[in-house]
């Protein structure tokens, strides 16, 4: 428009230039386009006192989409007003200049006019941490497009120059779109897990913790969450979020809301006219509201700041690895014993190195062997030599050099030939006594021969040098499951000097055996109980005898481990713990205000303690202490040492398992207890940011608006499409106060309906209330309790206001603003009398809910009181809750 007005003054400025027929163009054209604005603006004038939320499918505008449905209305709307301005400027030369005239023909359909959509982003003073509205921009303007059928005419001739069609180009002058955005978005907040319901847990959230704390540490107030302190609750978050999207707050509702607030939480009323506004706005403290609400403030404030020093630690962790009264005693008693026999372990060896050396008797001249004796038993046996022990194992503890003599007599043979003449017999051809050819015997002379011997004994010597040693094959074979980190502390062979007594001194002085009476066991029984058999043994060469000692094995094959040992390594473990128990706090800015939902508060605190745990890991376990770098300085060292490694590794892995088991634990009951669990747990978490920054209910402030692309962003200063402009809205809703006891107006209608239940509570009467976490019998990390918060209401009406826009002629005052009104109420066509649809007001629902955990032990948290008791805990119902 400015543009255009910039045009019409330079065209004006130069009349010679520009013939009359042109200027009474230009000039209709400029009047038109003002004409289409007006016509625009009375139509959006009509859509905001009465729009149509549900459309009527039979209504000529209708469409499947609302949004199209209005525009439809828009359109007809406007073509109606312009064809009205048409017809009597516009029609039989009615608009003439200098001797031309201009005429239009009215628009044909409603179909014919185009909307298109100018987009802006508002900067707004109050920006809330979490669900910021408007991130997208809004639908600010209308620019409207309208095809025209023009004709000019000389008037002395009656002659028509031209007649053309043009299309015609403006901007609404009312910002209409922009109040129904915001109403939109608004009611979209209102509903489901979305702002309102965010800000609705932020507000409770302060009431639970400032009375539940107290009631953890005082035993009062007997109810944590009521309907009454929820119709506060409630009401303010519809105030705020009013702020967050109109910047602007019915002033009256603020006013209500204070007398409210007043009355509720002291008993006192309080006079309209001691309701301040800073700089435009009011400021609320939920968290100063929540103490005065337990009727004494100061304790309230003191509980709920003791209560942020809560410290979940790893104390519930290291009582249940050290709890001797469970059955088979402690873990750490157990793991001691498992580990011990480990340790005081060792696999023993006979060895046997057999040189043999073998001499036979003088034979010369019998060359052939002809029998052999055994060797019977050793003629001699001289042990002729030791072996050193070795330091390291595997190696030799004990050995022994023998010779041992055998002899043998061996017979041997000298084999000859003798020749000498002897008869034979044998057949030749002859005639038998028939005459006919036979065979027959006859006797002859030959030289016959055979073998004689000459016999000698001879004795055969057998010497064997034979090294028998006692050997460890291994000592202190460990392998303990590290669940944590992950592997095992698997290792062999790393003790100083295993088998052989040595003074130690942990928490008082000792002589540690180590594994030596499985030497000296071996060497007795074994040993020495075999070595003349394998030294006989002509065909032994390599180890044999092998046996396994330990401290839990049956005998003969036990050994003792000292008996102050498992005493030593609960004394360490002990040293651990009091390191850890002082050492190992949670960082004070995990708390329940910045972890709302409690398993998201054990998550946190679990991965800070391991990671306190783990910073300070090589001084618990203290390895130097024990172990030199290749070998433990004892078996007992290498205990105790394995003993404290594992048991860091088993805290950690303990906090782990627990602290997950325990946030898991929650997490079930609250899937158990809400239909959308991860919708109210990160309502929750989201209040808690809200919570930390300041809450304000603003009347009336300025916001900037930016134009935008159709991406939404906002074009540079320096763009030809730059600008920006000030917005100021006013918000009027009726009631000023949403009662969930008091009906609303002639219809006794129930504005706010709450529900509000404790399941975390026993059916039964009983002095404890919420659930202890406890994933296994034990530990006991904190009590977990739980409110479920249903919400139902409406606004019977509700208006915004463009306050610094006002466009619309008023016969009486003047002009007045653009409005957006939301009502029950049934939408007739003022052209036609037919109905286009319906306005509904705004309705809103949502489930939500707040959680606390408290230390373990005493009486835990819940509803003693109000409500009714059911299967699911203490519930609520204000007065309209099953009224429609």
């Amino acid at each position: 428009l400015v543009r255009m007005d910039v045009r019409m003054a330079t065209a004006m400025s130069k009349p010679v230039e520009i013939s009359a027929p042109d200027t009474a163009l230009t000039y209709a054209k400029a009047d038109l386009a003002r004409a289409i604005n007006y016509a625009g603006m009375d139509a959006v004038k009509q859509l905001g006192e009465t729009p149509v939320i549900i459309p009527d499918n039979n209504s000529a505008y209708y469409s499947d989409d609302p949004e199209e449905t209005t525009r439809n209305r828009a359109k007809a709307l406007m073509r109606h007003t312009l064809n009205q301005y048409i017809e009597s400027n516009y029609r039989y030369d009615s608009y003439a200049y200098r001797g031309y005239s201009v005429n239009v023909e009215p628009v044909g359909s409603w179909e014919e006019l185009n909307i298109q959509s100018i987009r802006m982003k508002l900067d707004r003073s109050l920006v809330p941490p979490v669900m910021p509205p408007g991130e997208k921009g809004y639908e600010t303007y209308w620019k409207v497009s309208v095809p025209l059928k023009i004709h000019l005419t000389e008037l002395a001739s009656k002659t028509e120059l031209t007649g053309s069609n043009i299309t015609i180009e403006t901007l609404i002058t009312a910002r209409y779109p922009l109040l129904k955005d915001l109403t939109d978005e608004y009611s979209t907040r209102l509903n489901g897990s979305n702002a309102v319901m965010m800000e609705t847990t932020a507000l409770s959230m302060a009431y639970t913790w400032a009375r539940g704390y107290m009631q953890y540490y005082r035993g009062a107030p007997g109810n944590i969450v009521n309907n009454t302190h929820l119709s506060l609750m409630l009401n303010g978050a519809l105030l705020l979020d009013q702020g967050f999207v109109f910047n602007s707050v019915d002033p009256m509702s603020i006013v209500e809301y204070a007398k409210q607030t007043a009355y509720v939480l002291t008993g006192k009323s309080m006079d309209y006219a001691n309701v301040s506004l800073d700089n435009g706005s009011m400021k609320i403290d939920p968290q100063q509201d929540a103490f005065n609400s337990t009727g004494d403030p100061a304790a309230a404030e003191e509980d709920y700041n003791r209560a942020k020093q809560f410290d979940i630690n790893a104390t519930p962790i290291t009582e249940y690895l050290n709890n001797d009264s469970m059955p088979g005693g402690s873990f750490v008693e157990q793991q001691i014993r498992t580990v011990i026999p480990q340790v005081y372990s060792t696999g023993l060896v006979t060895g046997v190195a057999r040189h043999t050396s073998e001499t036979e008797g003088a034979h010369d001249g019998y060359e052939s062997s002809h029998n052999v004796e055994g060797w019977g038993e050793p003629d001699s046996m001289n042990l002729v030599g030791s072996v050193p022990r070795d330091d390291a194992v595997p190696g030799t503890l004990y050995g022994e050099i023998w010779d041992v003599t055998w002899t043998r007599s061996h017979v041997w043979r000298h084999y000859y030939t003798v020749y000498y003449e002897c008869k034979k017999t044998r057949t030749v051809p002859c005639t038998g006594k028939d005459g006919k050819p036979s065979t027959c015997s006859e006797e002859y002379t030959d030289t016959c021969s055979r073998t004689e011997y000459y016999e000698m004994t001879t004795t055969d010597t057998r010497v064997d040098r034979v090294t028998i040693t006692l050997k460890a094959q291994e000592n202190s074979n460990t392998n303990i499951p590290l669940k944590y980190r992950g592997g095992a502390l698997s290792s062999r062979n790393d003790v100083v000097k295993p088998f052989e007594p040595r003074d130690v001194d942990y928490s008082a002085a000792h002589s540690d055996p180590q594994i030596e009476e499985a030497y000296v066991r071996y060497k007795s029984d074994v040993f020495d109980a075999n070595k003349v058999s394998n030294l006989k043994n002509q065909g032994l060469s390599g180890n044999t005898d092998a046996r396994t000692y330990s401290s839990d094995t049956p005998s003969p094959n036990y050994i003792a481990s000292p008996g102050w040992l498992p005493g030593e390594a609960q004394f360490a473990v002990d040293e651990i713990t009091e390191a850890i128990n002082r050492d190992v706090h949670l960082d004070p800015k995990i708390n329940y205000t910045v972890y709302p939902v409690p398993s998201d508060l054990l998550i946190a605190a679990r991965d800070d303690l391991i990671m306190k745990i783990a910073r300070n890991e090589s001084q618990y376990v203290d390895k130097e202490k024990y172990y030199n770098g290749a070998q433990y300085y004892s078996t007992s060292a290498k205990l105790i040492s394995l003993v404290r490694e594992w048991y860091v590794d088993e805290v950690k892995y303990q906090i782990y398992e627990k602290f997950t088991g325990g946030s898991d634990m929650i997490n079930g009951e609250i899937r158990k207890n809400f239909s959308e669990p991860d919708k109210v747990m990160q309502a929750n978490r989201d209040g808690a940011k809200l919570l930390s920054k300041g809450m304000y209910l603003p009347f009336g402030l300025t916001m900037r608006a930016y134009h935008t692309d159709d991406e939404g962003n906002v074009y540079p200063p320096e763009e030809l499409e730059a600008w920006n402009e000030s917005v100021t809205l006013v918000v009027n809703q009726e009631p000023d106060y949403l009662s969930p006891d008091v009906p609303y107006g002639e219809e006794k209608l129930y504005t706010l309906k709450l529900r509000n239940s404790n399941p975390t509570n026993p059916l039964q009467a009983s002095s404890f209330h919420g659930v202890p976490v406890l994933p296994t019998l034990n530990p006991w990390v904190v009590t977990f309790g739980a409110w479920e918060i249903n919400v139902e209401g409406e606004f019977v009406k509700f208006e915004v206001f463009d306050a610094d826009d006002e466009t619309h002629p008023n016969p009486i005052f003047g002009h007045e603003a653009q409005v957006y009104v939301r009502e029950e109420k049934s939408i007739v066509d003022p052209m036609t009398t037919l109905p286009i649809g319906d306005n509904l007001p705004i309705k809103f629902s949502f489930t939500t809910g707040n959680f606390i955990a408290v230390p373990p032990g005493k009486l835990g948290v819940g509803d003693r009181e109000g409500g009714f008791l059911t299967p699911l805990g203490y519930v609520e119902e204000s007065k309209g809750w099953n009224k429609t």
